[in-house]
């Protein structure tokens, strides 16, 4: 119990980086070092850990880590002052998301670092001679070259005269780099707000519809290559438009993926998107399925690597979900990935060289492959409910697992953009959430939760914990998430902060945004912690006990706060917002 006191002393830092970490890309994911020092004290080697809610499968790759630790894990075990027993375990997964157990049973498959090596070599080859030749172009000098990736733009209309705009030609500017919020229209002078100006649509025959549908109107705008090793851009030509030898990489008809819409549609930026392949430029949606179909002709397990190299490149680059960003005092846009944990298109989609992208992705898979394939735990992973498991009761020593956050991230329906690839879409039905779409509200969401919980109490041995990461901005959740424990026999008996150093895009655009997850370990228990102190008062004393920690601002606040009336047995009364006002009234006064 020493190691796991000092576990709870200070907040755990979970780094986004490692081989495993930048395989592929994944909502709230955890980086399995921090997870595996975890379960290295809370646990002896040959025993088994359990994740209700597994996700990209952390936990599982964690307890195998636990027999050979990384540095990075004995550095965190360093710094915490705890004494881990290192060892093999095994472990347990449980998760309802199609894509997300495809990834961790294709990533615990123990191919070897070699044989995937080998298998991505012979794929990658292949690739080029089948599809490289449509991502030719010319180079400034007239030279052919190779496109590493385009800048495509949106048309929008001007409110006053009609005019069509390039959004990248009025509303941006290279060197140094910069977005305006607003637009002079070049034909009539008039200023306009950017976000009030409608967009451009146009018919066009779709050949995967075999119809007529009308889109978004976008052209390419910049161009990016690279010839005989020399990087080079300059501004789309008319030739740029036409998408170069594509027409034998049409595929034989196939039904087209309907893309099924729930709370993240936009009738704005996903205009005219009704399927799959509308979240892709045609030469790149064309060049993935040719892609897809040459991975099926490999040997099982090479083919469901490469397929997961494929899907982890797919929706983060493949797509206009790609972007660029301005940077302050960049004399160029800086490319970047997709949003995490919604479909967002920005006005100037990217279209990027896949080829490219694939020779890069692949070398930390080549990495992960190798650090697993002496390990000699064993790990299930079950893609199912966790509200009805297989599990003996009593089998289970250690549970460390991450929930939905209420209707934080609509999981099923971000994941769709890889699971169609995989023709097995989540079944949304179980799916733990808080979803208008899906007609589940905050009553719901908690008798599911409890359901889970109620699983994890009776698989897990009387002796064991639980260490539960959950975050919310929201007063409603925090019950939700308070009541399944206590309705499940579990009682809050030690809490910290799980402090991701690079916050996700929800967390620091949303409005009342909060920093750090809080981690709570739950023991079970008949009887609740109870407190004759408010929740307010609670918060008083927290503000004052920290008023010297620099570290500590009113996003830290609202997570200790959260986590103090869980552990004291206090309601959660307050949203993040209304924390965040009385931490700023209440330094206010101090000065």
């Amino acid at each position: 119990m020493k190691n796991l006191e000092k576990l709870y002393a200070k907040p755990l830092e979970s780094s986004r980086t490692g081989a495993f970490y930048n395989t592929f890309a994944y909502p709230t994911k955890i980086s399995p070092e921090a997870i595996g020092v975890y379960i290295a004290c809370a646990t002896e080697p040959g025993e088994t850990v359990l994740d209700v809610f597994s996700g990209s499968g952390s936990t599982g790759i964690a307890a195998l880590m636990c027999e050979y630790p990384t540095r990075q894990m004995k550095e965190i075990a360093s710094s915490l002052g705890v004494m881990p027993k290192w060892g093999a375990r095994n472990a347990v997964l449980y998760e309802i998301g199609t894509y997300a157990s495809f990834a961790t049973q294709t990533l615990l498959n123990r191919l070897t670092s070699n044989e995937y090596k080998e298998a991505v070599e012979a794929f990658l080859d292949k690739a080029s001679k089948l599809v490289g030749a449509v991502y030719s172009v010319i180079d400034p000098n007239g030279r052919e070259g190779t496109l590493r990736y385009a800048i495509w733009s949106e048309i929008l209309v001007c409110p006053s005269c009609g005019n069509e705009l390039s959004y990248f030609e009025q509303a941006m500017s290279r060197n140094p780099a910069t977005f305006r919020k607003t637009i002079i229209c070049p034909s009539c002078g008039k200023q306009h707000d950017v976000d009030s100006i409608p967009f451009a649509t146009e018919n066009y025959y779709d050949p995967l519809l075999e119809r007529t549908i009308s889109r978004k109107k976008r052209v390419p705008v910049w161009i990016y290559g690279t010839t005989n090793g020399v990087n080079w851009d300059r501004p789309a030509c008319p030739e740029d438009e036409n998408v170069l030898r594509i027409e034998k990489l049409m595929p034989a008809r196939k039904e087209p993926k309907e893309i099924r819409w729930g709370e993240l549609h936009r009738s704005g930026y996903h205009y005219g998107i009704t399927h799959l392949h509308h979240f892709y430029t045609l030469r790149n949606y064309l060049v993935m399925n040719s892609l897809w179909q040459l991975a099926e002709s490999f040997p099982k397990r090479q083919a469901n690597a490469l397929k997961l190299l494929l899907l982890s490149y797919n929706a983060t680059h493949c797509t206009m979900m790609t972007r660029v960003v301005a940077k302050k005092n960049s004399r160029d846009f800086v490319l970047t990935g997709a949003q995490s944990g919604v479909l967002y298109i920005s006005k100037v989609p990217v279209e990027k060289n896949i080829l490219l992208g694939l020779q890069r992705k692949a070398k930390p898979f080549a990495e992960a492959y190798g650090m697993l394939e002496n390990c000699s735990g064993t790990v299930s992973v079950h893609n199912q409910s966790s509200t009805n498991m297989s599990e003996p009761n009593n089998s289970i020593d250690f549970v460390f697992t991450d929930p939905p956050f209420g209707d934080f991230i609509p999981y099923a329906e971000v994941n769709q953009i890889n699971e169609l690839w995989l023709e097995n879409v989540t079944n949304r039905t179980d799916e733990v959430i808080i979803s208008d779409s899906q007609n589940k509200d905050i009553s719901t969401y908690q008798r599911m939760l409890t359901s889970v919980f109620k699983e994890i109490n009776r698989t897990l041995k009387p002796t064991g914990y639980a260490s539960v990461v959950f975050h919310a901005a929201k007063a409603t959740v925090w019950e939700a998430f308070n009541s399944s424990i206590k309705n499940s026999g579990f009682r809050v008996v030690a809490s910290n902060i799980l402090d991701k150093t690079q916050a996700s895009f929800k967390q620091v655009v949303s409005e009342g945004a909060v920093r750090g997850d809080p981690l709570f370990l739950l023991q079970k228990s008949t009887h609740d912690a109870v407190t004759n102190l408010s929740d307010l008062v609670l918060l008083d004393d927290i503000i004052m006990e920290n008023a010297n920690d620099e570290s500590f601002d009113m996003r830290r606040c609202y997570s200790i706060y959260v986590y103090t009336c869980l552990e004291r047995g206090a309601s959660v009364t307050m949203n993040a917002k209304q924390v965040y006002d009385y931490y700023t009234l209440k330094k206010g006064t101090q000065k």
